[in-house]
């Protein structure tokens, strides 16, 4: 029979209501099978991201993190990881690496972590005149690896700085310049132990809060050499040819508010009138299993690096954390 002259409603059951449309996704795309494959990645978070390849990539790398003692690191840090396709989106050298498989691992401060190392290297003294120096030495060394650390030897460069600029002034004996000197202690100024001589000390040493700095220091030291810094590429110092030194992501003192963290908030204050580097930088070919593969490797040296400095610290006197 003919169907009349009614009007048929189209049924909507079963069509996707909602669809995505994003362009330049591509490399997000590549990466994404990419960590899926070399089981970086997990689909769970597929559904989680809402089937957006960069979140899902983001979501990799914040698993990543926390799998590496993110939670630890939080404590003590303020740092951001980023996979992203240029190292300074103001650059003009970036526009040609938009245009290829190439992404940048990067890790930015927020802000500047804390450690008063002091009372710590007091305590070491009692032990032996040399420890100072060498934990010192291991604490900040291993830390200045993978990130920028701010203590004495930056504010000495500060103050340098400052007396070449009021060097000539007819005022100049009216400026004045922060004794960074005078707050260093001087068993800083001691010759280091090396690593045998540091492991034979750490054999004598009985249970007490100087073992467990020593062991601290040593754990940290070793974990920091697991990998190898990548080597700054030509793309990379074309992009930051014009960027300010990279924001210290921790502020090591001697004591509270001394001339080391007087330099410190005076030469803050000019850290961000250019776009500063980023602490880290590693080159990621997205389409690269290698690469990738290597990439998350280092992330994950850096994080146990910092995870371990953060539990480090818990033990140093004078860093309690506030409630």
């Amino acid at each position: 029979m003919a169907s009349g002259s009614q009007l048929a409603l189209p049924r909507l059951d079963g069509a996707p209501v909602e669809y995505l449309f994003r362009a330049g996704d591509g490399i997000s795309i590549a990466a994404a099978l990419v960590l899926l494959e070399l089981d970086i990645a997990t689909p769970e978070d597929w559904e989680r991201a809402k089937h957006d390849p960069t979140a899902f990539v983001l979501a990799t790398l914040d698993h990543w993190i926390v799998a590496h003692g993110g939670d630890a690191i939080r404590k003590r840090f303020d740092l951001y990881a980023a996979l992203t396709d240029c190292v300074d989106e103001y650059s003009e050298a970036s526009e040609a690496d938009r245009e290829r498989d190439r992404l940048y691992m990067t890790l930015d401060p927020g802000k500047a972590g804390y450690v008063i190392l002091g009372p710590t290297l007091e305590l070491l003294s009692e032990t032996d005149s040399r420890l100072p120096a060498t934990f010192f030495q291991f604490f900040t060394g291993a830390l200045n690896s993978w990130v920028r650390v701010y203590d004495y030897r930056d504010a000495e460069e500060r103050v340098e700085v400052l007396r070449e600029w009021i060097e000539g002034e007819q005022d100049a004996d009216q400026y004045e310049i922060p004794d960074v000197a005078g707050c260093i202690p001087a068993a800083v100024k001691q010759r280091p132990m090396g690593r045998t001589r540091l492991g034979r000390l750490k054999r004598r040493l009985k249970k007490g809060q100087a073992k467990t700095l020593v062991d601290g220091a040593l754990e940290l030291s070793q974990l920091s050499m697991q990998a190898t810094r990548p080597q700054v590429t030509e793309e990379v110092r074309e992009q930051l040819m014009d960027s300010n030194p990279p924001l210290p992501a921790l502020l090591a003192v001697f004591t509270s508010e001394d001339a080391i963290e007087g330099c410190f908030d005076d030469e803050a204050q000019g850290m961000m009138e250019v776009t500063p580097e980023p602490n880290l930088v590693v080159p990621v070919d997205a389409r690269d299993p290698k690469s990738v593969r290597a990439a998350f490797a280092i992330l994950g040296v850096v994080c146990d690096t910092l995870a371990a400095a953060s539990r480090l610290m818990d033990h140093m006197p004078g860093n309690e954390l506030r409630a």
